[in-house]
């Protein structure tokens, strides 16, 4: 893993543990959408992984009645272990350990209640497809962008083409007529 990307997913996970003790959502979702500039950049699996994780959490804890499941308080308990033992791993730059961290806060969210548990498999899916979405709108294609999140292509284009990112242009800033004029204005 790259210094950069190991400093900005040690910063993001700090920041992800302080959030979710005093619970700011908010904060939690504008992590994961910056852990999704190195994502989109490098195309560095353990930043789109962080990503998808910090959102699924800021999922779980929007909801009012989290606390009421008899599972919540070994949820908790786990996630921060986890979270702490993932955090000293980027440290000692151990990413093998990292992985197994990040596998098992993965594993704790789905082991959630039965009832919470299906809504969290859903939230994990459609996080994978949100991220995957903003992946592809910083240019990188969808098939890589699936293939790095393990989304089918199938449901990242739907996804797409409801939101309409797709269909954005961004490479036309003016019209032809006035690129011809700036162009010669150059060469006078």
């Amino acid at each position: 893993m790259e210094k950069r990307v190991r400093s900005n997913l040690l910063e993001v996970l700090k920041e992800v543990k302080q959030s979710i003790k005093v619970i700011d959502i908010i904060n939690l979702r504008e992590l994961s959408n910056h852990t999704l500039h190195d994502a989109s950049i490098l195309q560095e699996e353990n930043s789109i992984q962080a990503a998808v994780i910090v959102y699924s959490l800021s999922k779980i804890f929007e909801r009012e009645n989290y606390q009421n499941y008899k599972s919540w308080k070994h949820f908790y308990k786990n996630l921060m272990l986890y979270l702490e033992n993932a955090i000293k791993s980027l440290e000692r730059n151990d990413e093998i350990n990292y992985k197994r961290y990040t596998k098992s806060l993965i594993y704790f969210i789905d082991k959630l209640e039965y009832k919470l548990r299906h809504y969290i498999v859903e939230v994990m899916e459609k996080a994978k497809i949100h991220k995957a979405s903003r992946i592809h709108e910083h240019g990188i294609s969808v098939g890589r962008t699936s293939e790095l999140l393990g989304v089918s292509q199938y449901e990242l284009m739907e996804y797409l083409g409801k939101t309409g990112i797709s269909d954005i242009n961004l490479s036309i800033s003016m019209d032809i007529k006035k690129r011809i004029e700036f162009t010669r204005s150059l060469f006078k």
